[in-house]
């Protein structure tokens, strides 16, 4: 069997939600975004790179550039300190005070060393040692911070240049040279020089853009390694506890001097310097290059997203020309499928869409025509059946519920007691002097005073109320949800007063009574058990044979519990 609800739940499934608009849409857009996406995969991936190279090579002749430079300021120094170790009179005199001892020639030396450190612009200070190292003579500027430090020692060391103070902010450099009379050695002389013209030349070309930053590598006499930096932060020691990137990649470098890149993204190009164990390192980060791109990955984008929307206003416009067609055809058939058989559609007038709707609105109008047929005798059979039903469950002279109605009903409505507990109450009546009016006027005058009882007990109870003919003159009424305080006494009271007022039939004024018996809806008890405590409530009545002039109300109580009621 066919499930009637299927299509339904197809509907509300996201693919067939999409419909065959969404679908040509999704195809052409995925035709048209590929490539436009792979594209720009490419030429993002190319910007980069090219930025990439870019950066590698600047830094490569950074790199070259300042290793050239650092060594020509190392060979000025060097230059300067045997220019200086070069005077005549100096070494003369130098000779003469080893072999006499005259202080006079250390004058003469200390005026030649004045002569030579007011030339120079950056010296800090001149020391003479002799050959076992012992400070002959010292000159210092008047203007240098070393005029309390006047008894400082060079360093104990053969290298012709070695650097000092690494430890402070302001770093300096030794500069040695021999002095030699006639193949003699004497000493040597030591320039005490500041590093303000390095400095200078480390910032130089410091761009973290287009270039990088300069780093100078250096060791003291322990072997520590140091970082010199023309920024604020001067000169540090590089220990394994800096958690720094560059402090990182200044412990992995090595005597290498390519490219490299280290793990923390910085690429870094390093060269050796003449000098013991100094090194320039010149460096930048990936994320510089992508800063630096950045103006070029924006056009891209711009670019890109221009593309991908004119691709998608064009997919969505060839799909709406393709499906609305057949969106329309879709939508009829739907408003046919739901009973809409006066649906018509445009006809198209080209291709195979003037034929499909041309055949569907030949197709509507045939259908239309069977089911106002078919409408037509399916309102004659449902009156059929509606009389069917109304002669099998309602009594054919009072149009009262019959008795199969009323005790389907009573059913009913004691199993729904039995959940919500709304409380209520059956009425059993027998109407008295009945036989004397049938046997005296006729059936007719029965039959009329039958309906006359129906209809005033139709009008003693509420709309919700079960009224039932059982069969001859007996009634029952089922009352069902009462609300707080309802009393079926007063019901009953009502219907056995109605009763009683006089009736006019066949011209004659005739007056009828009723016993009427009451028993409690309780959750407890079965229908057929309420029923018959009814009718035997009743028939205690008939069997008193009393007529009193008011209506008495009687409560028993049966072995149950459940109260019945004689009226």
């Amino acid at each position: 069997m066919t499930d009637q609800h299927s299509p339904d739940r197809a509907r509300h499934r996201p693919w067939w939600r999409w419909g065959l608009r969404g679908h040509l849409a999704l195809a052409f857009a995925t035709v048209a975004l590929l490539p436009v996406l792979v594209l720009y995969g490419i030429a993002r991936q190319h910007i980069t790179n090219n930025a990439r190279m870019r950066v590698e090579k600047t830094l490569e002749l950074i790199a070259d550039a300042q290793q050239r430079r650092i060594n020509l300021e190392f060979r000025r120094l060097q230059e300067q300190a045997r220019l200086i170790a070069s005077r005549t009179q100096m070494r003369l005199s130098l000779d003469a005070y080893h072999h006499s001892g005259d202080p006079a020639h250390l004058e003469t030396i200390q005026r030649i060393l004045k002569d030579a450190i007011n030339a120079i612009s950056d010296v800090r200070g001149i020391w003479i040692q002799d050959e076992s190292g012992r400070v002959v003579t010292h000159v210092i500027p008047t203007n240098s911070a070393l005029t309390g430090d006047s008894l400082l020692t060079p360093p104990d060391r053969d290298a012709p240049v070695i650097l000092r103070n690494l430890d402070g902010l302001a770093p300096e450099i030794w500069v040695l040279a021999p002095l030699i009379l006639d193949g003699k050695p004497l000493g040597r002389l030591s320039l005490l020089i500041s590093t303000d013209n390095l400095r200078k030349i480390l910032s130089d070309f410091r761009s973290r853009d287009h270039g990088g930053e300069t780093v100078l590598l250096l060791r003291d006499a322990d072997a520590r390694l140091f970082a010199f930096t023309a920024t604020c932060a001067g000169l540090w020691e590089v220990t394994p506890k800096a958690v720094d990137p560059l402090n990182a990649l200044l412990l992995q470098q090595s005597d290498t001097t390519h490219l490299a890149v280290s793990p923390a993204g910085l690429i870094n190009a390093m060269r050796p310097l003449e000098i013991d164990q100094a090194r320039v390192l010149v460096y930048t980060s990936l994320a510089n290059i992508e800063r630096f791109t950045q103006a070029d990955r924006n056009l891209l984008l711009t670019v890109t997203v221009s593309l991908i929307l004119l691709a998608l206003f064009i997919a969505f416009f060839m799909a709406r020309i393709i499906a609305n067609p057949i969106r329309v055809l879709a939508e009829a058939t739907q408003q046919l499928r739901e009973g809409d058989f006066k649906v018509r559609v445009i006809e198209h007038p080209w291709g195979e869409f003037a034929l499909l709707t041309q055949a569907f609105n030949e197709t509507t109008a045939a259908l239309n025509e069977h089911e106002a047929a078919l409408q037509a005798e399916i309102d004659v059979r449902q009156e059929a059946e509606k009389k069917l039903a109304k002669l099998a469950n309602t009594d054919a002279l009072t149009g009262l519920c019959n008795r199969r109605h009323f005790l389907d009903m009573l059913y009913q409505r004691v199993e729904r007691e039995r959940r919500i507990a709304s409380g209520g109450a059956l009425l059993y009546l027998d109407l008295d002097e009945f036989k004397p009016i049938n046997d005296q006027y006729g059936h007719d005058a029965g039959d009329a005073t039958l309906c006359i009882v129906a209809e005033r007990l139709r009008r003693a109870v509420r709309e919700r109320d079960c009224v039932g003919r059982l069969g001859g003159d007996e009634f029952a009424v089922l009352l069902t949800d009462c609300e707080p305080g309802f009393e079926p006494e007063v019901v009953a009271r009502r219907i056995a007063d109605s009763l009683e007022l006089p009736m006019m039939i066949k011209g004659h004024h005739l007056r009828i009574s009723c016993s009427l018996g009451m028993a409690d809806i309780t959750p407890d008890l079965e229908p057929n058990t309420l029923l018959n405590q009814a009718d035997a409530a009743m028939y205690r009545v008939k069997q008193s044979r009393q007529r009193p002039s008011s209506t008495t109300i009687l409560r028993e109580r049966t072995s149950s519990g459940a109260g019945s009621t004689v009226v």
